[in-house]
C-alpha cells in the first residue's frame, strides 16, 4: 500500500497511564508509523502524560475536567436533548482544533475513535473517514445500568436509548464502522443496516508479555485484573469474591484471591474484608501478577468486544477460566487454550482443577499463549486496518 497521511481524532491521547481503548490506539499507530505519516489529534485527560509513541505525530488538545455543577449541567441538558452526555463538548473541542489544522495540512483519511466522537464529522471537511467504536455502545451503557437504582438507573437507561439513537445516525457519514468483534458489528448494524461494519479484532504485544523463566506459579491462588473503575470488572470482581471463592473454598480451603487494577472503587475496596481476598490498587506493571498467577478468573457477566484482560493473562502463559461472554470475539477451544464455565458452582469447579492439576495448568497457559500469538498479532491488526484505509480510498 503506498504512503498514507492519516488524521487520527482521538478522544484519549495514546500516552500513558493506558486502559484499553488508549493501549489499542496506540499499538496500532506504532505499527502505521513506520509505513505512513500518522498524526493524532486528541484529548489530554487529567493525569496523561509522557511522549507519543515513536514515529507518531501528537496535537492535543486541552480537555479539562468539568466541575460538579458543569457535570450536572451536562446531564440535565443531555435528558432534554435526548441525547449521550457529553458528546457536544466533545465535538466542540474538535470543532475548534481541526479547521486550522486541516487548513494547513493535507490529509488522505481520517481515523475517528472512539463512538462519541462520531458528531466530529462535519468538522472533517469531507475527509474520507471511518470511525472505531470498538465495542457496541449502547450495551456498555446498558451494563452501567446493572446495579443501578432509583435516579441513577433512570438515567442509566434513558442514556441507552438515547445512544441507540446516537449510533444510528452518527454513525452514518463515516464509509466504514470499525468493531472489535462479529457480535458487536451485528449489534450496531441493527441500529441501521445501511451502515457498513466491519468487525477487526484487537490485538496483544506477546513478547512484552511473554513470562520470564524464573516465573513461578505457586500456591492456591486465583488472580483477576482491570481497570476497576469500570462497572463491567467491578461486577465481575465481586462475583469472583462473593458467589465463586466460597465454592472454591469449600473445595480448597486455603484458596485466595487477588484482585489487582487500577482506581478501585469502594465496592471493590470492600472485597478486601473477606477472608482470603487481597485488592492491590494502581499497581505499575500488571506482567509480574499475570506471570505468577496459578489460574486467572474472568467470570464477566456483561459488557461488550473483546476483553482485553483475557488477552493479556492468555500472553503471559496463565491457565484461565473465564464465562462465555468472556470470550466474545476469540476463536478459543474450551478445554483446550482455557476452561469455560456457566455458572458459580462450574466456575469454581473449573478454578479447582487447574489449581490442583499443575501439568494441565501448564498445558493450557502454553496454549494459550500459542492462539495470542497465533490470531491476535498487532502487525496482523494493523494491516487489517490499512486494509479498510486502501478499500475506502479507492
Amino acid at each position: 500500500m503506498p504512503r498514507v497521511r492519516i488524521l487520527v481524532c482521538a478522544s484519549e491521547a495514546p500516552i500513558a497511564p493506558l486502559n484499553g481503548s488508549r493501549l489499542t490506539l496506540r499499538e496500532l499507530v506504532v505499527r502505521l508509523a513506520p509505513r505512513h505519516e500518522v498524526t493524532v489529534l486528541a484529548l489530554r485527560r487529567t493525569g496523561q502524560q509522557g511522549p507519543p509513541p515513536p514515529g507518531v505525530e501528537l496535537v492535543e488538545i486541552e480537555h479539562p475536567d468539568p466541575t460538579p455543577r458543569e457535570a450536572w449541567t451536562s446531564r440535565l441538558l443531555a435528558l432534554a436533548r435526548r441525547e449521550p452526555v457529553e458528546v457536544r463538548r466533545l465535538a466542540a473541542a474538535f470543532a475548534e482544533a481541526l479547521p486550522p489544522l486541516l487548513a494547513h495540512r493535507v490529509f488522505d483519511v481520517a481515523h475517528v475513535m472512539l463512538g462519541p466522537l462520531a458528531g466530529i464529522a462535519p468538522h472533517l471537511r469531507g475527509l474520507p473517514a471511518v470511525i472505531a467504536p470498538l465495542d457496541a455502545w449502547h450495551l456498555n451503557v446498558r451494563a452501567e445500568a446493572q446495579g443501578a437504582h432509583g435516579a441513577e438507573l433512570v438515567w442509566r437507561r434513558a442514556q441507552e436509548r438515547a445512544v441507540r439513537r446516537y449510533e444510528a445516525t452518527a454513525f452514518r457519514p463515516f464509509r466504514r464502522v470499525i468493531l472489535v468483534t462479529e457480535q458487536d458489528a451485528a449489534e450496531v448494524a441493527r441500529l441501521d443496516p445501511a451502515l457498513r461494519v466491519t468487525a477487526i479484532p484487537n490485538g496483544v504485544d506477546a513478547d512484552y508479555l511473554a513470562p520470564p523463566p524464573e516465573a513461578g506459579r505457586d500456591g492456591p491462588r486465583v488472580v483477576f485484573t482491570g481497570a476497576l473503575e469500570a462497572p463491567s470488572n467491578q461486577q465481575a470482581a465481586v462475583r469472583l469474591v462473593r458467589r465463586i471463592l466460597p465454592r472454591l473454598r469449600a473445595r480448597l480451603p486455603g484458596a485466595a484471591v487477588e484482585i489487582v487494577g487500577r482506581s478501585p472503587g469502594p465496592a471493590v475496596r470492600a472485597l478486601a474484608a473477606e477472608q482470603g481476598v487481597r485488592v492491590v490498587a494502581d499497581v505499575p506493571d500488571l506482567r509480574p501478577w499475570l506471570w505468577q498467577a496459578p489460574v486467572y478468573a474472568c467470570p464477566m457477566d456483561s459488557g461488550t468486544g473483546i476483553k482485553n484482560k483475557l488477552l493479556e493473562a492468555m500472553a503471559a502463559g496463565a491457565a484461565a477460566v473465564a464465562s462465555p461472554l468472556a470470550c466474545r470475539g476469540l476463536e478459543v477451544r474450551d478445554g483446550e487454550h482455557l476452561l469455560v464455565a456457566r455458572d458459580d458452582e462450574r466456575f469454581a469447579g473449573a478454578l479447582a482443577d487447574v489449581l490442583e492439576d499443575r501439568a494441565r495448568a501448564a498445558r493450557l497457559g502454553a496454549a494459550a499463549r500459542a492462539y495470542v500469538r497465533r490470531r491476535h498479532d498487532w502487525d496482523a491488526v494493523a494491516r487489517a486496518y490499512q486494509a479498510v484505509y486502501e478499500d475506502i480510498l479507492r
